[in-house]
């Protein structure tokens, strides 16, 4: 047993001794064409079994290899000692070509996706090369010009898909002119989309490209007359509709007869279920702002009261108006209403226009216009039992941005950040940006209000782009001596650059312009 012991430790002494294999090699000629024959010389000192890889599909297990290579490119060629992936080296070995060849990395050209194009040359005694590149205008690289480059490397993409391209080159070594050229396909690529509701009733799509725009879709979808509200969630988008008489004042609704709904189309197959209406109340009762989480579908009526319905439970089917907010109460959908928060007589009423309702950390946010500015948090806890009279004692949450009649806004999560748009006082309408906790509010977009009720009422914020969008609907009768004033007034989509600590980017693009939309929705399911 002791002889045994001694045995096994010499073994492990010995193993654990062992020197760590370090691969090299050398290839010879150092710029071969392609058909010439290429010999691999093994530099590493010890090891007894070897593996090598070429790069096209080739393998040997000889320690001095010999490969040929049929066609010109940029290989990896890889060497293996002993089978252990532990001593391993990689090398790259261009292959040229008798004529040169436009070379591009990646292979597959894909629509909006940086390419590197390049070429390889024959060139051993080291001539005097120049360039003179041709693209098509759908190239776009900040080495071209009109379409035109003298660069030995490019890296560019194409803003055209589905399409053959051809680039061109004339390239001089020495006193000796070459003429080459590479025919491709620019294919497609799904990607993420911005959802749009148009105020004329259709649903668009816009694809996000980190490279460029493509121009606007319209899509089989339709909206309802006001959907302030939409969201798309799994590859389902959740269009909340307040109905075709829509005011900033309670009392334009209150005798008017209610034809909003919330509908969620399945965007894989076009269908649609209509989860709740008010055709049976009055407009008071539209759907005037919303938002879905994984378990719940929460809405907000004008002026009074926050409903949540559990998505398990399915659609509601006709909204029920018991006769006053405190019968609502006891609706299985009913979550809040004004005077149930503390807030209430502390500048929370049930005048103001309920702008929009979300959840985020287990904090409520709920945005008032009118006479009850500002956004109210609040936790499940904060919810009451019984009215407040008079005034009661604010939630420990807080109310943030006061100072504003908030038409709409939408959170950074990862920034810590809200964008709102805000349509009084006068001095301060526009779109905004501040942090979470409501201080150091920044303006990024003064363009006038056309309407309380309808102005900016569709916010997103996308990491993947870096940008936020909001949609704008411009007042009526602006010339176009106003617009050549004030180039980012026009109807459209904008963006800018997510704000970042104390860095809020105010210059404003254009995602589409010309388009009059109210909700927007940001689509993670890619899609062509």
């Amino acid at each position: 047993m002791k002889l045994t012991y001694v045995l096994l430790a010499l073994s492990f002494l010995l193993f654990s001794c062992k020197t760590p294999i370090e691969p090299d090699f050398s290839f010879t000629p150092e710029t071969p064409r392609a058909g010439q024959l290429v010999t691999f010389t093994n530099l590493t000192e010890t090891g007894e079994y070897w593996n090598w890889t070429f790069g096209d599909g080739g393998v040997s297990t000889g320690k001095n290899p010999t490969y040929i290579y049929r066609k010109p490119g940029v290989y990896d060629i890889t060497l293996r000692a002993d089978s252990n992936d532990n001593y391993v080296t990689t090398k790259q070995i261009t292959i040229y070509d008798t004529i040169p060849t436009i070379y591009i990395k990646p292979d597959s050209v894909i629509y909006y996706e940086d390419v590197t194009v390049s070429v390889l040359a024959y060139n051993p005694y080291g001539y005097t090369v120049t360039y003179d590149w041709e693209f098509s205008d759908n190239a776009v690289s900040e080495s071209l010009t009109d379409g035109k480059s003298s660069a030995s490397t490019l890296k560019v993409f194409f803003n055209n898909r589905d399409v053959q391209e051809t680039i061109k080159l004339t390239i001089t070594i020495g006193e000796k002119e070459y003429k080459v050229e590479k025919k491709f396909t620019v294919f497609n690529q799904p990607s993420r989309s911005l959802i749009i509701a148009g105020a004329d009733g259709k649903i668009y799509r816009q694809r996000l490209f980190n490279r460029g725009l493509e121009v606007v879709q319209p899509t089989a979808f339709t909206t309802g007359s006001h959907p302030f509200t939409i969201q798309a969630l799994d590859n389902q988008l959740y269009l909340f509709n307040a109905g075709s008489t829509v005011s900033s004042e309670a009392s334009e609704l209150a005798s008017k007869t209610g034809d909003g709904s919330i509908v969620r189309y399945n965007m894989s197959d076009n269908t649609s279920v209509e989860l709740v209406h008010n055709r049976n109340t009055t407009a008071l009762n539209g759907f005037f702002s919303g938002y879905v989480d994984a378990a719940n579908l929460y809405w907000s009526d004008f002026n009074r009261v926050v409903y949540r319905q559990p998505l398990a439970a399915g659609p509601v089917g006709a909204f029920e108006w018991k006769g006053s907010t405190d019968a609502q109460t006891t609706l299985p959908y009913y979550l809040v209403k004004a005077d149930r928060l503390g807030y209430y007589g502390n500048g929370l009423d049930h005048a103001g226009m309920s702008t929009g309702i979300y959840s985020y950390d287990f904090v409520y946010f709920w945005s008032k216009g009118g006479t009850g500015k500002g956004i109210y948090r609040f936790t499940a806890g904060d919810i009451l039992t019984t009215n407040v009279v008079e005034a009661g004692t604010p939630p420990a949450t807080g109310s943030i941005l006061n100072e504003f009649a908030i038409r709409s806004f939408s959170i950074d999560h990862i920034n810590q950040k809200i964008y709102f748009a805000a349509t009084a006082p006068a001095d301060k309408a526009g779109f905004w940006v501040a942090n979470l906790s409501g201080s150091n509010p920044v303006r990024i977009d003064n363009a006038p209000v056309d309407d309380a009720a309808r102005f900016i009422t569709g916010i997103v914020v996308d990491h993947v782009t870096n940008k936020v969008y909001w949609a704008y609907r411009a007042p009526a009768g602006l010339d176009e001596s106003y617009y050549n004033e004030h180039p980012t007034h026009r109807t459209g989509i904008k963006m800018v650059r997510l704000a970042k600590n104390y860095s809020v980017d105010t210059a404003i693009e254009y995602l589409t312009t010309g388009l009059a939309a109210y909700g927007l929705a940001l689509d993670e399911v890619k899609k062509y």
